[in-house]
């Protein structure tokens, strides 16, 4: 076994994980990169209205809410030392998440959230997942979450939506690791943002079946997040 698939398949999920967000807890004490966080806030602002507010959403319900599904477009937004279109992968898929659950986030609030609380060496690795499952669970949601793959389809089927992160390719950790947001809808569960091409993608039959159809069946799972509302009657929430 080489060196590139070593992390993959010989580190344990829950190991990569939590080292992540050891990487992000450090950060938000010595206030990394919270300066450059801070100026190119009010850049940021007007990129996401001029560019993305630009694009056709053909999921756009009556209200005009869509999800996110073209991270690839998305690098004249600022993310940490970074852009979102290189690392923004985590913040895009809470948008997602909180569009599912009926709310009408702000792009641009999630990232400065996520910048000064969240983010990996200055957003360069993205963002921690931890810190996925903490910000919705200060929202007010319940939330569950597991770094073992047989268990995902379980979460899923009790989830009102899912945050999942994975390897793109087990074989090489080159490759990178990607975060989306999963809905279950009538026909399956549907993937935003999971190739950054503008589409989603499926329906699925389950969340496993999701991931064996990346990366030519060579994507492993690493984290499933389930998110569901704790009280009957919820109100939305936003950012």
């Amino acid at each position: 076994m080489g060196i590139k698939s070593f992390i993959p398949n010989r580190i344990s999920n829950r190991a990569v994980i939590r080292f992540l967000d050891a990487l992000s807890r450090c950060g938000r004490r010595l206030h990394v990169a919270w300066r450059a966080s801070d100026g190119h806030a009010v850049a940021n602002d007007a990129v996401i209205r001029n560019t993305i507010m630009d694009v056709r959403h053909e999921d756009a319900d009556a209200d005009g809410n869509y999800f996110l599904e073209e991270q690839k477009a998305y690098s004249g937004i600022a993310f940490g030392r970074t852009d979102m279109s290189y690392a923004g992968c985590e913040v895009i898929a809470v948008f997602n998440a909180l569009r599912a659950l009926g709310g009408r986030p702000d792009l641009g609030g999630l990232i400065r959230r996520f910048e000064k609380d969240g983010m990996v060496l200055s957003g360069r690795f993205g963002t921690s997942p931890m810190a996925i499952a903490d910000f919705f669970s200060r929202k007010g949601y319940e939330v569950s979450h597991t770094f073992l793959p047989k268990e995902f389809d379980g979460i899923a089927g009790e989830s009102e939506v899912c945050i999942l992160t994975i390897y793109n390719d087990s074989r090489s950790i080159f490759c990178q690791i990607h975060t989306i947001c999963i809905t279950r809808e009538m026909d399956g569960y549907v993937g935003h943002n999971l190739y950054g091409d503008g589409r989603p993608s499926g329906a699925y039959s389950s969340v496993s079946d999701m991931i064996s159809a990346v990366g030519a069946g060579y994507a492993k799972g690493i984290m499933l997040i389930g998110i569901r509302y704790k009280e009957k009657n919820h109100t939305n929430r936003n950012t």
